[in-house]
């Protein structure tokens, strides 16, 4: 199971990773030929909407993009946080996915009641995005575990596996997706963006843990359980 210290270092790592590339590619490069997620389509996953707290944020970084088409920021009704992604994309209603009572049954076992407390907030940067991201409680950490470690021993697991592939299973991040660039590298204006805000820290959010089927940016969403 992961540590906060662990998680730290791999939030500090990334981004500098990410600051080397930027220096080696100060254009944008390619335009991506197709979006990062299916538009439409819903994935089963889990956690909360978190908007209204990052407000703020969401409209310094619009403000920010200066209306540049290829950034997608996320929707003030639509930011969130993931506790646990179960699929991809892969559903147009929830009547298409089978075994569902077998999973709402297995995530009220974990996870019924359950509040995720994510502190330490601060941005990370991946090469065409940034990150909100920040450090679990330890009872998330513990809840998470178990809840992943059940469902990969069920029907279950190759949806997940397919959701991760080649990557850790659960994932070390625990953050939400501030906005995403539709080219291989961001924009001087956003790195600007960056740089200006990557020492400050945007305090901590605390969620209850949900399960739904929603598309990418968590504005259609229903809730499973």
């Amino acid at each position: 199971m992961h540590t906060g210290k662990m998680i730290h270092q791999a939030y500090e790592e990334t981004t500098r990773r990410t600051l080397g590339l930027w220096q080696a590619h100060p254009q944008t490069g390619e335009v991506r030929s197709a979006p990062f997620y299916h538009p439409t389509r819903l994935a089963i996953t889990s956690g909360n909407r978190a908007g209204a707290p990052m407000a703020g944020l969401l409209a310094r970084a619009e403000r920010a993009a200066q209306g540049e088409p290829l950034a997608d920021i996320a929707p003030p009704d639509g930011m969130h946080f993931t506790f646990f992604a179960i699929t991809q994309a892969l559903y147009d209603r929830p009547e298409e996915a089978e075994g569902l009572a077998e999973l709402t049954d297995i995530f009220r076992q974990h996870c019924a009641g359950h509040v995720m407390h994510i502190s330490d907030l601060r941005l990370v940067a991946l090469a065409d995005q940034l990150l909100l991201a920040g450090i679990p409680d330890e009872e998330s950490l513990r809840v998470r575990q178990s809840l992943v470690e059940h469902l990969l021993g069920t029907s279950w697991a190759g949806k997940i596996k397919d959701r991760y592939p080649g990557a850790a299973i659960p994932q070390i991040f625990w953050h939400s997706t501030l906005l995403r660039y539709s080219a291989q590298y961001l924009p001087s204006t956003l790195r600007d963006f960056f740089h200006e805000n990557q020492h400050q820290r945007f305090g901590e959010i605390s969620l209850p843990v949900k399960l739904v089927m929603t598309n990418y940016n968590w504005t259609d969403t229903v809730d499973l359980c």
